[in-house]
């Protein structure tokens, strides 16, 4: 992610550089920063952040997850999901909170609701 996003992850456990591709699953209990690509699944108990060089054709499931790159696939977030103007979902999105920025691109359906209303389904 560049400089202007606020969203860059400092403190991330793990980072999947540009150069690097991932396919299988991929599961992680910490924050994960995806700069490269990845296939398959991905899961996070903390924060996901997709960068703008970054392709991922996967479900991705996460606590909060900030996107500035291409997601092919379905992503639910336990609380937040932010696209950045560079964002491109091609898949659905549930979670809690949505924030999309002028020019992001979302291809899917979005359903929002609290925890506790999700839990009773």
């Amino acid at each position: 992610m560049s400089k202007k996003n606020e969203d860059v992850n400092e403190e991330a456990e793990t980072i999947i550089g540009a150069g690097v591709e991932v396919e299988g699953t991929f599961a992680s209990s910490g924050n994960v920063t995806v700069k490269g690509h990845v296939l398959g699944s991905l899961e996070t108990k903390n924060d996901l952040y997709v960068a703008e060089t970054a392709s991922i054709e996967a479900d991705v499931k996460a606590k909060n997850a900030f996107i500035g790159g291409e997601v092919k696939g379905n992503v639910v977030a336990e609380e937040k999901v932010k696209l950045s103007s560079s964002a491109k979902i091609f898949g659905d999105i549930t979670c809690q909170a949505l924030s999309v920025d002028e020019g992001a691109t979302l291809n899917g359906k979005c359903q929002m609701s609290k925890r506790e209303e999700s839990k009773k389904e």
